[in-house]
């Protein structure tokens, strides 16, 4: 995606993907007051959700962007929480009676639980 924007007095190009080109224009935006789309050119799943993204909060594009950079932490996030889960099934198993846990499985849901906890944490600053 690539993204004319002018903020400010200045006129900057964001370019790379479309969650990375939201991410950098609230961080180019942080403390100014305008912000003005040019003009983006990106592929037509891209277009078409910026576009429904404007009409829904008013062409704002501060406002669109933050949603839209949310939409993508929440859906990194449910992926986290399907694989912490899918992890979970395939690390038990019963020996004697007793429930136990594959180390090397539960090392991964360490780590996967604190990429959950890094992501909601971005949430929240949004």
């Amino acid at each position: 995606m690539e993204l004319w924007v002018k903020v400010g007095r200045k006129k900057k190009k964001l370019q790379g993907s479309m969650k990375s080109v939201m991410e950098s224009l609230l961080r180019e935006a942080e403390g100014k007051k305008t912000v003005e789309l040019l003009s983006f050119h990106a592929s037509q799943k891209e277009r078409r959700r910026l576009k429904r993204e404007l009409r829904a909060n008013g062409k704002d594009l501060l406002r669109t962007a933050s949603s839209l950079v949310r939409w993508f932490y929440l859906t990194e996030l449910r992926k986290v929480r399907r694989e912490i889960k899918r992890l979970r099934k395939r690390a038990m198993y019963l020996s004697k009676g007793d429930t136990l846990y594959r180390t090397d499985a539960m090392e991964e849901i360490r780590k996967l639980e604190e990429r959950s906890k890094h992501i909601q944490e971005r949430i929240k600053e949004l």
